[in-house]
């Protein structure tokens, strides 16, 4: 019982990463009506992002997340104005989005592998590395490290922070609408494209956080945004396409299943068990965890 429960704390931490990842693939989803496959390679700038900043300019942990959140909030505008804006004013989006965001996504990975070389780099240490002893059973312990705890808390923080912006705040609640009907919303005079615009900013912000704490947990590559990409997609699947509190969910238990799985059968098994873990909650129930109800975008 004690080795599962550590399995299940170890998870918890990537699976907030898995959470954010999410959340940006579900907020453009559900205001744009596009699966932006360019996601996964903004969560991976946004990781590379970080490592210059905390390698070159040494700049502290807080600064320097904060600093790779607006860098990736960025990036992802200019995905959206050199990839889907020609495509919105043509109205042929719907139709092409899919090429484009796939060529896009190509373009970025392999124009950071000549840039940054394929070789994987790793962060400097940003914070002191301790077991941080959660509960005593025994001659046992349950712990978690403390760059774990930092970016559970931290993503929580982040998620919580983006729970308040859309429900309080008045463009929040103009995304929330938009997600709903756009074209209602552009009729009563709201400017869509700044809100589009908002939306990818804040997708990009959350891809770049998830990309800074992995590269806190592990070495990152060019490559990385690939699969990385496919799980947020999953989770958001899970949780419920267009629910915050659901891709919370959705990360968390992606997870600690892939931890299990790792700890208990093969790390060569963990992402497999993952997607067919997603695949058995979609049987069970196709709206996701949180019950979002799918709509055909017009």
């Amino acid at each position: 019982m004690v080795d599962f429960l550590q399995q299940v704390i170890n998870g918890l931490a990537q699976g907030g990463i898995y959470s954010l990842i999410a959340i940006g693939w579900t907020t453009v989803f559900g205001i744009v009506g596009i699966i932006n496959w360019t996601h996964g390679e903004i969560y991976m700038l946004g990781a590379y992002a970080g490592w210059l900043i905390t390698t070159y300019a040494h700049l502290p942990i807080i600064p320097s997340l904060l600093l790779s959140m607006v860098l990736g909030a960025f990036i992802a505008m200019a995905v959206d104005e050199i990839g889907y804006r020609p495509l919105r004013k043509k109205g042929v989006l719907a139709a092409t989005g899919f090429i484009t965001a796939l060529g896009l996504s190509q373009t970025i990975r392999y124009s950071a592998s000549a840039g940054f070389s394929p070789n994987p780099k790793a962060y400097p240490v940003l914070v002191n590395q301790e077991l941080i002893t959660l509960v005593s059973i025994g001659d046992k312990k349950i712990t978690i490290s403390s760059v774990h705890l930092i970016v559970l808390f931290s993503a929580v923080v982040i998620m919580s922070l983006l729970e308040l912006f859309m429900k309080k705040t008045l463009t929040g609640k103009a995304m929330l609408a938009a997600s709903q009907d756009m074209q209602t919303l552009r009729l009563m005079g709201v400017n869509a494209e700044s809100l589009i615009k908002i939306t990818f900013a804040i997708s990009g912000a959350l891809g770049a956080a998830a990309g800074f704490f992995i590269g806190m947990l592990y070495y990152i590559n060019p490559m990385m945004g690939a699969l990385a990409g496919l799980k947020g997609w999953s989770c958001a699947i899970l949780g419920g396409i267009g629910s915050i509190a659901g891709s919370l969910v959705g990360g968390i238990i992606l997870g600690i299943v892939e931890n299990l799985t790792a700890g208990y059968i093969s790390t060569g098994y963990k992402d497999a068990i993952g997607f067919m873990v997603m695949i058995l909650v979609l049987l069970i129930r196709p709206s996701g965890l949180m019950g979002y109800r799918f709509e055909e975008k017009v």
